[in-house]
Order: C-alpha cells, then sequence, then structure tokens
C-alpha cells in the first residue's frame, strides 16, 4: 500500500509545495488510529521522541496516523549511541512500511532539554546531559544522509502537536509529569520559545523552600525534583512504602486507599499548584494541559493543584482549566511529527 502510493507520487515527498505540507489537520479527541490509512497518503514523517529513559520512535502520517512505531529502553550516558539506536529504530520503522529513511519529507526529533532549532543542545538535566551538538550524531546514521531533520524541545513539541492535532488554541501552557518535569507556553496561538530558546522550563520554578532536594539542574527545590515520577518513588520510599515502589505503583496504592501514597500524591499536586499559580499569574493561560506517565494520576492530584491554585494565585488569574492532554502517550511522539511539519512549513 505505501511503496504503490509513494511510485504514485514519484518515489516521495519531498518535491511537494509548501501548501500540501500545511494541510488541514484538527482531529477529535481520542481519535488515534495506528492502523494503515486505507485513503491514498502524501507524506510520511520520521519522528523521534528521546525521552530521558526510553525511546519513542516512529512513522506518521501529516494527519497525525502512526502508521508504524518502536519503543526502547535507553540509557543516555553514551550520547552518541542514544541518537544512534534513535537512527536505527527508525529505519525499521520505515522498513516496515516499505520504504527507506531517505523517502521521508523530514524527521523530527524531541530532545528533553534545552535546544536550539539548529540541533544544539543546551542542557538535560533529567537525561544527564550538558551541552553538544546533536544533528551530527543523526547525519552519520545510515540512510540520513541529506534527510531534513527539525529539533525541538520536546514539551514544546508536545504543545505543537496540541494545537496541531489535539486541536488547542489561544493562551495556554503544557505540562509534563515524567521523569522529569517541563513545559512550553503558548500565546494567542504561537509557541513562546524566549530569546535564548529556553522559554517554559517549569521544571526549574522553585516550589520547595522548606526541605528543598537537590535537582540535577544544580538547584535545589525545583519542580523536577519534587514532582516528577522519579521524585515521587524518592519520597515513597523516603515515606515507607516498599522497596521498589514508583510512581505507577504509589498511584496503585493511592488508588486502593492507602493513606502514605495519598499524601504523596496530594502533596505532588501542591507542587504542581505552586508551578501552575506562578504561571497563572504572570501569563493567565486559560488552560493548562498535563501530559506524561504521571499525567495518569491527574485525578488524584487535581484537589490539591485547584486548592494551591486558590491559594497562590490571583483571583483574576485561578480560573485555570486544567486537563490531561488530548494525545496520550505518545504526545511527545507526536510532537516530533508536529516539529517536523512545521519545519516543513
Amino acid at each position: 500500500m505505501f511503496v504503490h502510493v509513494l511510485r504514485e507520487a514519484g518515489g516521495g515527498s519531498r518535491g511537494r509545495s509548501s501548501s500540501s505540507l500545511c494541510l488541514a489537520h484538527c482531529m477529535l479527541e481520542g481519535e488515534r488510529p495506528r492502523e494503515t490509512p486505507q485513503e491514498a497518503i502524501d507524506m510520511l514523517i520520521g519522528a523521534i521522541d528521546g525521552g530521558g529513559t526510553k525511546l519513542l520512535v516512529g512513522v506518521i502520517t501529516e494527519d497525525g496516523r502512526i502508521v508504524s512505531r518502536r519503543q526502547a529502553a535507553s540509557k543516555t550516558a553514551d550520547v552518541a549511541a542514544y541518537f544512534r539506536h534513535g537512527a536505527e529504530m527508525l529505519a525499521d520503522c520505515a522498513k516496515e512500511v516499505g520504504i527507506v529513511v531517505g523517502d521521508l519529507a523530514g524527521v523530527g526529533v524531541s530532545i528533553p532539554g534545552m535546544v536550539t532549532p539548529e540541533g544544539r543542545v543546551l542542557g538535560a538535566p533529567a537525561a544527564g546531559w550538558g551541552a553538544f551538538d546533536a544533528r551530527p550524531l543523526l547525519a552519520a546514521a545510515p540512510g540520513f544522509a541529506g534527510v531534513k531533520v527539525f529539533f525541538e524541545n520536546d514539551i514544546n513539541a508536545c504543545a505543537l502537536a496540541e494545537m496541531r492535532f489535539g486541536g488547542a488554541d489561544g493562551d495556554f501552557v503544557w505540562v509534563t509529569v515524567s521523569t522529569g518535569n517541563g513545559g512550553a507556553v503558548v500565546a494567542d496561538g504561537k509557541l513562546v520559545r524566549g530569546s535564548g530558546g529556553c522559554a517554559g522550563e517549569f521544571g526549574h520554578i522553585k516550589v520547595e523552600r522548606v526541605n528543598p532536594f537537590p535537582c540535577g539542574c544544580g538547584g535545589k527545590g525545583c519542580l523536577e525534583a519534587h514532582a516528577s515520577g522519579v521524585a515521587i518513588a524518592r519520597r515513597a520510599r523516603e515515606a515507607g512504602l516498599p522497596v521498589g515502589t514508583d510512581a505507577r505503583l504509589c498511584e496503585e496504592l493511592a488508588r486502593q486507599g492507602d493513606p502514605v501514597a495519598m499524601r504523596i500524591y496530594d502533596q505532588t499536586g501542591v507542587y504542581l499548584g505552586r508551578a501552575l499559580a506562578a504561571a497563572a499569574n504572570l501569563l493567565n493561560p486559560s488552560r493548562a494541559y498535563i501530559g506524561g506517565g504521571v499525567a495518569a494520576a491527574l485525578d488524584l492530584m487535581r484537589p490539591a493543584i485547584r486548592r494551591t491554585l486558590t491559594e497562590d494565585a490571583l483571583p483574576q488569574c485561578r480560573n485555570l482549566d486544567v486537563l490531561r492532554t488530548h494525545l496520550g502517550y505518545e504526545a511527545a511522539l507526536l510532537g516530533a511529527a508536529a516539529v517536523c511539519l512545521e519545519g516543513l512549513c
């Protein structure tokens, strides 16, 4: 099916006009089919979601259909091996649909930290990365020569995907609760990157002053040090929950009524509420989308989030609608696709 469509199109999509690349893209909430589309496909793009503990890679259509995907645990210590692994996974995805990486219209890459559009990683505390150039690492991979590659911070990418595939618009923030905490700011429908490309670093808003825990950024008391999945696991251990309790098991225990686990998620909601209150007072967004693996427990945290917003945000700004992302677990993968589409337009 894919080979047939690509051959009819002249062997790929690189010659498509920008108007073809920038098609209408809104999808209904929850509509995320992964099966091979039965209608003709204009363009296929590659997406690499580089997480702090995993790599999620896929081939995606311009309307957000994931037609092939791979996921693997990642070790971030060897940066070159990390990106080489992502490139190999994408080549496998392309092969599955009957093409090679060179047939893709482009590749979007989401980075779990601060990065320039040119692919210069400025730092990624959750991954343990300092500064380096990511573009040459992918360009050196087999089949990547001449391929258009676009880079973006992973949560900025999620915000782009929320607009492109989830129907979001206007003024909102996007916050992840995963291995780390990250954020993005959208004002008047446009992503705010800041003068150095580092806007939206919610993970490093200070939320704990009494007993601040060290953060990977070098500071103390950051949201990421207290409300990330890793932080929840640490706090569960400190509170005496069974050895090996991670954020997901802590959630399960909370849902079963364990009072210690319930307090941990309530306090996590307080920390998130403090960060969101700062965002509400500074930016006055209408919505906050919450993503990442821990977003599944948003209902456990929402009462504390709302309570803290009431305490810390201005009355005129506290009516912030806190929602779980429409994009689900694959938000950052779809974000990488959205980054590619933005770059191609």
